[in-house]
């Protein structure tokens, strides 16, 4: 079975490579960058992610993931275009419930009027097939971006965006989860040496979910006219600094608070996420990353889909993640990543950890 699969997603994968090879005819040019094909092989030791460990159950997961890139689709001066398309699967040995493919379709469009100027277009819309039919979703994410640099060592972006979640089951507790968003966002980019460079940001975001706002009457939730409306709010802070001569560091962080319509469900958190990355010879890279987020939550979804008020309940979601590529040639490259998770799902109870760790290869066209 496994094999089938990975056959039949590898021939997809080869025509439409074709495909796009033929476009190129037509005076697009095709995106070496991205244009590739990743197997690999991980271990994952609770590919259901239970909460306990004795419930926790290992295995073997393929995955695989071919791209495909096309740019210069619109020739127009001091513009730039790309398209691309991303077919990724994920298979896993003991239990077909954890196996899923997807389909992402990227496509963006620049404009340069100066040479500190720049206005981007983009869409990403993602179509998510899994065997668990609970997380079958179609999602769409559209933004508008403006950079302005200020100077030698000054950039500033605009930006706003709009994103739609639609899950395809067909159950009310699904549907709830449907969502959409607008969201403003500003920020400045300080370069204060060639090697150090910092970020503040802010934004505003209004989502809103398929579902009735609640108040709690004698403990009881009840629902009110209309629709759940979050209004968050995030503060960015950060900065990248090159290290050495073959090693850089960004850290990020988000103060997010959020106001709701829906009693317990205003919040406030942190997310905090650090990369470094090292390319100690010519052909070898490693990255290693390390993030943490916790909420201080109003209320969190029980067992039968209910939900209860709580002042001290918080969600914390972390992960660590070590990866190594190595070139064998500019075409082939070697992967090794690990990655350690231990989370809290957002407004529910569940909580589990879970560790995987996959050896690859990535061959680019």
């Amino acid at each position: 079975m496994i094999r089938k699969k990975l056959i039949s997603i590898l021939i997809s994968s080869l025509a439409i490579f074709v495909t796009f090879s033929g476009i190129t005819a037509l005076g697009m040019d095709l995106d070496r960058n991205n244009q590739y094909i990743r197997l690999a092989f991980e271990y994952d030791d609770n590919v259901t992610r239970e909460s306990l460990e004795k419930n926790s159950q290992s295995d073997i997961v393929w995955r695989l993931n071919s791209a495909f890139g096309v740019k210069n689709i619109i020739p127009i001066d001091k513009t730039s275009s790309h398209l691309k398309y991303i077919l990724g699967m994920r298979d896993v040995n003991a239990t077909n419930k954890e196996d899923f493919n997807s389909h992402d379709l990227n496509f963006e469009f620049g404009i340069n009027p100066k040479q500190e100027t720049r206005v981007a277009i983009s869409d990403a819309f993602k179509i998510w097939n899994s065997q668990n039919d609970l997380f079958n979703y179609i999602d769409n994410l559209f933004e508008v971006k403006f950079d302005q640099g200020l100077g030698r060592n000054t950039t500033t972006n605009l930006s706003y965006k709009n994103e739609q979640k639609w899950f395809q089951n067909k159950a009310p507790e699904v549907r709830a989860r449907n969502y959409f968003y607008h969201q403003i966002s500003i920020g400045v980019n300080h370069s204060i040496s060639d090697d150090f460079t910092v970020q503040l940001g802010y934004a505003e975001q209004f989502r809103y979910y398929n579902r009735s706002p609640i108040i709690f009457e004698s403990g009881r939730p009840i629902a009110l006219d209309g629709v759940q409306m979050d209004r968050q709010k995030f503060v960015i802070l950060g900065f990248y600094a090159i290290i050495l001569k073959n090693a850089s560091l960004m850290l990020s962080d988000q103060i997010i608070s959020s106001d709701s319509n829906s009693d317990g469900f205003d919040f406030d958190g942190n997310k905090m996420l650090i990369i470094l990355s090292i390319n100690p010879i010519r052909k070898l890279s490693i990255g290693l990353s390390y993030q943490l987020a916790a909420y201080n939550l109003g209320a969190y979804q029980t067992p039968d889909l209910g939900y209860e008020l709580s002042e001290t309940r918080t969600d914390d979601q972390s992960f660590v993640r070590f990866g190594i590529s190595y070139k064998l040639s500019d075409q082939v490259l070697l992967r090794f990543n690990y990655e350690h998770i231990d989370s809290t799902i957002f407004f529910t109870k569940n909580s589990y950890k879970v560790d995987t760790a996959s050896l690859g290869m990535e061959v680019r066209f």
